[in-house]
């Protein structure tokens, strides 16, 4: 292989090899595994290989976008209507794409899942930990998939199509191995079954800082957990999980006092510290090689503001003084791109070559996360109230606090909840999720719920001879 792989300060996506070349992980190749997965280091090798695939699934110019520039918060250049229009080909190449390199990283987890006890001779506690990582990469890749692919999986029919779960190495299509779709309630129960089995085994915190934030973690477990259950409507469990997680703050997590500690200035793409409202992130910033740095292929599409940019419409809903407008909003490019130099865009990414780190879960969306979770189980009560409070004061410091009695109902509760995560996660790829979930509209009103998700990729349902099937509101 010759693509090389440098050092990562967290020590996550890439490790130092003696020979300076990518491992080959292939799982047919006996010898290779053996030699890998032996040792502790050549298996944190492994793992860190499932890590970077996850991370270029996420950050591939289109997944982590999607979640928002197909809603109303963003306009966009009308490339970008056959994804919100619900008009994406089979053959598309994002939708093929995309697919492809999320199941590369479920593959990568799924070696490391079965290969470690096989071959493994160091310590039994360290194999727990790799493998448990693995699997919350595992569970983290087919919660994205689901709410790309999977079927109604986020409008309530769980017995609809979700995914083929594959949960061994994949041995190739010439072997006969081809596995049909499982229901969005088989998927959802294997996110969570690989979260909980994980749990027991993951520290709470890396000795160091980076680490804690851009690996697996109990809390990064917790909150992933807690999000799996609130797009499942288990409410019940989404609360309770959410609620592990508030309990490592503030010793491990920490709502940041400034926005600009947690999105800071970064106009040379300098290493920045992930701040302690991170729970889990990819930490791109410090990804530096010998020739090059990482991109996310995020930031610099915001910052030229090339493909979408903030409906101006979205900037009017923010409450007076709002932080997250005067300093999460910004023009961006003001030379390159003269079309839009009255436009505005996020400063969540602001380095012109997308040297940002990339947030997948901050402390805010687990608080309320908990928040929503509660009022609808319990309806109008203080713990809702307060976690809404505690998000919200923070970006509108002399805002009136809200009590119980200013909400006449539990859905007008839960309205302001999510209200909150609408302002507070924008451009974080999340977005989208929340509103199909909640019945809202996206930024085409009267698309059909089965239009809500992309197709599957057509060589899927070609090399499967059918047995792998078209969504619904593509065939």
């Amino acid at each position: 292989m010759s693509k090389r792989i440098f050092i990562v300060s967290a020590c996550l996506f890439f490790l130092t090899v003696s020979c300076n070349k990518q491992l080959d992980l292939a799982p047919e190749n006996t010898l290779v595994d053996k030699t890998v997965f032996t040792t502790e280091a050549g298996t944190e090798q492994a793992l860190s290989e499932a890590y970077y695939d996850f991370m270029k699934a996420v950050t591939n110019g289109f997944t982590y976008n999607y979640g928002d520039f197909t809603t109303p918060i963003l306009n966009k250049t009308l490339y970008y209507n056959t994804y919100t229009n619900g008009e994406a080909t089979p053959t598309d190449y994002y939708v093929v794409n995309t697919w492809t390199a999320f199941f590369k990283a479920i593959n990568n987890a799924n070696n490391v899942i079965l290969k470690i006890p096989e071959y493994a001779d160091y310590s039994t506690e360290k194999q727990n930990q790799f493998i448990s990582e693995a699997k919350f990469v595992r569970a983290f890749c087919y919660l994205d998939l689901l709410c790309l692919y999977g079927d109604e999986a986020l409008s309530g029919n769980l017995s609809g199509l979700g995914l083929p779960l594959q949960l061994t190495p994949f041995q190739g299509y010439n072997t006969g191995e081809i596995i049909p779709r499982n229901t969005n309630a088989e998927v959802f129960d294997q996110i969570i079954k690989d979260l909980n089995e994980a749990l027991p085994n993951l520290p709470d915190q890396f000795l160091d800082a980076v680490k804690t934030r851009s690996r697996a973690t109990s809390g990064a477990a917790w909150a992933l957990l807690a999000r799996a259950y609130l797009y499942k409507g288990d409410f019940g469990n989404a609360a309770a999980a959410a609620a592990k997680v508030l309990e490592k703050s503030p010793a491990i997590y920490q709502l940041s006092a400034n926005l600009l500690s947690v999105f800071p200035p970064n106009p040379t793409g300098s290493a920045q510290s992930l701040s302690s409202e991170y729970v889990f992130g990819f930490p791109v910033s410090q990804m530096i090689s010998n020739s090059t740095s990482t991109n996310n292929n995020i930031g610099s599409t915001y910052y030229f503001k090339r493909s979408y940019w903030i409906n101006k419409d979205f900037i009017n809903e923010f409450e007076p003084n709002d932080l997250r407008v005067s300093q999460l909003i910004w023009k961006g490019d003001s030379v390159y791109n003269p079309n839009m130099f009255g436009e505005f865009t996020t400063y969540k990414f602001n380095n012109p070559n997308g040297r940002d780190n990339v947030p997948l879960i901050r402390l805010p969306e687990v608080m309320l996360t908990r928040a929503e979770a509660l009022a609808h189980t319990e309806g109008i009560n203080d713990v809702s109230v307060q976690l809404l409070n505690q998000v919200r004061s923070r970006s509108i410091p002399n805002a009136t606090a809200y009590t119980t009695s200013d909400f006449s109902s539990k859905d007008a509760l839960i309205a302001s909840i999510l209200r909150q995560r609408k302002f507070e996660l924008a451009f974080e790829g999340l977005y989208r999720y929340d509103i199909i979930r909640n019945h809202i509209a996206l930024i085409v009103p009267d698309i059909a719920e089965n239009k809500k998700v992309l197709p599957i990729p057509q060589s899927e349902i070609d090399i499967s001879k059918g047995l792998i099937q078209q969504n619904s509101g593509y065939r």
